[in-house]
């Protein structure tokens, strides 16, 4: 046969059925009397991502398709994978609470084989996630919280030593550096017991580790995408979901410090300490009877990890964003600080968890924060079974991957009166209360909102309350403004140096 006889028999017939093919499974969505964006051949919707936009920019492609036409659902593809992206916030609500039964999976890839740190609460689906869930919920109890208390107190005493440092010698302050470091203090030390003095050598181990997870190259970024779409494929090829760095670093830290705990019967206010005993008795609760189904070394391992590195990230970002808006509107800061005062006098004038608990404005402050920072920017949700759309005449198939944007409703003008400005009437009462209760979901909602939101919250406020008291702070003229954010992280990040000058009270 000659070359000609195998270009025509062959080669044009498979590309014509590839081509079809591809037609066809891009057409998904408009089967099913959705609206979607167009996609190509293999990449779908990923076109140009990573190198000419973000992978956020087609997200809000979809959300703004969604919002013009009246659709409470959008379609496009993570390459070959069918997505639909959520804009309505009753559709919102359905998901995360009323019907959580059928959107309780996240649909990660997790691969606990070759990579036991992937076997966490966040990524499970199933009845493993309900029975880790069940089994970790005591563990961010408000009184076990508390226990941590003192030891986050102790650390903030560091952040106020280290950034004194920077005021006596009348420094510039790295605001995102020394949030950093405290964060990572908070949690080597809550998590594991361990010293990381990151503040006292500004920089650590467990920092370096986090900049391969929040930071990773844009080819990981799509192999992530690939593996969320091909899950029946990551495993023979035994693929992992994190960097091997990562897991070197982790499983011998906690196997070594689980070994150091058990055999000299150490016990600490820790978290780390509450999953020893899971893992050796099954249950946190105060009472002398074994719980049912102990955790392995591994699944102790898992929620370290998730406890720490995507724990800290959240908080330290969070901070630092804080710290810039504290700074950005002396006004602002003013108020924050005669708040922290007056509760204070009530607390013998000492920053106690139940003082902080009554700092209403300081909440506000911090929620307007995450509003227009929020580290994480969506949250993905699986159907478990067939599930047909209120209102709609949409039935949406099992398995099918749905995406709520938090980043595109945060700033949404239709929701918002002044998205873009940093304003602290959108958590007024009247604001909370003429809103939908889910135009604000920093830490998601229903029976998978994020199990440390009150530990994280709680750290923040207090490094925020202890710095204003002591010290005031100006914006430093050495910043670039507008700020800008690092577009190659997978949570929200400032990019560059954010630099503020202070003065001791």
């Amino acid at each position: 046969m000659g070359y000609v006889n195998v270009v025509l028999y062959l080669v044009l017939p498979a590309l014509t059925l590839l081509y079809y093919y591809a037609k066809q499974h891009y057409r998904y969505w408009t089967k099913r009397n959705v609206p979607q964006l167009e996609a190509s051949f293999p990449v779908g919707n990923m076109k140009g991502v990573g190198t000419k936009r973000h992978f956020n920019d087609v997200l809000d492609e979809a959300y703004d398709k969604g919002k013009t036409e009246s659709a409470p659902l959008v379609g496009l593809y993570f390459m070959l994978k069918p997505v639909l992206i959520v804009t309505d916030l009753d559709m919102v609500k359905r998901i995360l609470v009323k019907d959580f039964n059928s959107f309780h999976d996240r649909g990660l890839y997790v691969n606990e084989r070759d990579d036991p740190l992937s076997g966490h609460l966040f990524a499970l689906d199933g009845e493993r996630w309900r029975y880790l869930r069940n089994k970790l919920s005591p563990t961010f109890t408000s009184g076990k919280i508390k226990q941590m208390f003192t030891t986050i107190c102790e650390i903030g005493d560091e952040f106020l030593a280290s950034v004194n440092r920077y005021v006596d010698r009348d420094a510039p302050i790295d605001v995102k550096l020394l949030s950093q470091c405290f964060t990572c203090d908070v949690v080597g030390s809550c998590a594991f017991g361990l010293q990381c003095n990151s503040l006292k050598n500004e920089g650590s181990k467990l920092l370096e580790i986090g900049d391969q997870v929040f930071k990773p190259p844009v080819w990981r970024n799509m192999l992530t995408f690939l593996l969320i779409s091909c899950k029946e494929l990551g495993k023979p090829l035994r693929l992992p979901v994190l960097p091997g760095d990562v897991t070197s670093f982790f499983m011998p830290l906690v196997t070594e410090t689980v070994s150091d705990r058990e055999r000299d019967a150490i016990e600490r206010p820790e978290f780390l300490d509450l999953l020893i005993q899971l893992k050796n008795k099954g249950t946190v609760e105060d009472d002398a009877t074994e719980g049912l189904g102990k955790l392995t070394l591994d699944e102790v391992s898992a929620q370290a990890f998730v406890f720490s590195l995507p724990g800290f990230g959240n908080s330290w970002t969070t901070l630092t964003f804080a710290m810039f808006e504290l700074v950005h509107d002396p006004d602002n800061q003013e108020r924050v600080r005669a708040e922290v005062l007056e509760k204070l006098k009530l607390h013998n004038n000492q920053i106690t968890s139940d003082a902080l608990m009554v700092m209403t404005y300081l909440d506000q402050f911090i929620n307007e924060t995450l509003r227009m920072y929020l580290p994480v920017l969506q949250f993905i949700r699986v159907a478990t079974q067939p599930y047909a759309v209120a209102g709609t005449n949409v039935t949406l198939d099992r398995d099918t991957m749905l995406t709520v944007l938090i980043f595109a409703i945060h700033p949404d003008p239709t929701i918002y009166r002044a998205p873009k400005r940093f304003d602290l009437a959108s958590f007024a009462t009247d604001a909370l209360h003429s809103r939908h209760t889910h135009a604000f979901l920093p830490f998601g909602d229903g029976p998978r909102n994020c199990i440390g939101m009150r530990f994280g919250f709680l750290e923040v406020k207090l490094d925020l309350g202890q710095m204003v008291i002591k010290l005031s702070f100006a914006f430093s003229s050495s910043n670039q403004f507008p700020l800008k954010r690092n577009s190659s992280a997978i949570i929200q990040m400032a990019e560059g140096i954010i630099w503020m000058n202070g003065d001791k009270k």
